[in-house]
């Protein structure tokens, strides 16, 4: 209860205090949050459980997908429970991927990064691969390290059920189906989730049959 105290007060401090400059608040961000686990959980999905922030409204909850509303920011979270069932390794991008912000995150065995691109309009594409999930959201000078900050610690708080992982890989392989990940995304965004699931690689599972995107 005390960590999430502290992250709680990080979001709030963010608010009121504003930003001077926003690389120097992420780094700021990364390391308040990131660091502290959270323990609390008020959802429950499709393999997996996590932790909604006061504030932060949930518009839908589509198994695998989420999106999240925070002040006036749509976020959405793929969940991809296969990668984390197999323990398949993040291909990490590189830091000309991005031409804002880049910080890899590596804590408690959990591995991924945080990605910024500012866009010719001003505004800011931000990425956040962690703990086997994918965050996205356009947002503006103004709001992007609170949307930051609540959104890391929805991804932060993602804890996965194995046995319900196990569960629902072994209903769809016995009758031939294979899951499948009905995807919104962020409006004019280029990436697919079948891209993000590109990011996980497994070289010793050569079989294992991945979600199509239809």
């Amino acid at each position: 209860m005390y960590k999430n105290k502290v992250i709680l007060f990080v979001v709030i401090l963010l608010m009121l205090t504003g930003c001077t400059k926003i690389d120097n608040n992420l780094d700021n961000v990364v390391e308040e949050i990131m660091t502290k686990e959270v323990n609390g959980v008020n959802t429950v999905s499709t393999g997996y459980q996590l932790y909604i922030p006061i504030g932060v409204i949930q518009l839908v909850d589509n198994e695998y997908n989420q999106k999240f509303k925070i002040r006036d920011t749509h976020v959405y979270l793929y969940v991809d429970t296969i990668s984390y069932y197999y323990k398949n390794n993040l291909n990490y991008k590189s830091t000309d991927d991005y031409n804002y912000y880049y910080e890899e995150i590596n804590l408690n065995n959990k591995y991924g990064y945080i990605g910024v691109n500012k866009l010719e309009n001003g505004s800011f594409f931000v990425q956040i691969v962690y703990n086997y999930a994918k965050i996205e959201f356009y947002a503006s000078e103004e709001d992007i390290p609170v949307v930051v900050a609540n959104s890391l610690i929805i991804i932060n708080s993602i804890k996965y059920n194995d046995n319900l992982i196990k569960i629902e890989l072994d209903n769809t392989t016995s009758d031939g189906r294979e899951i499948k990940y009905e995807l919104d995304k962020p409006k004019d965004s280029e990436s697919t989730f079948s891209q993000y699931l590109q990011e996980y690689v497994e070289p010793e599972e050569t079989d294992v049959v991945l979600p199509d995107v239809e």
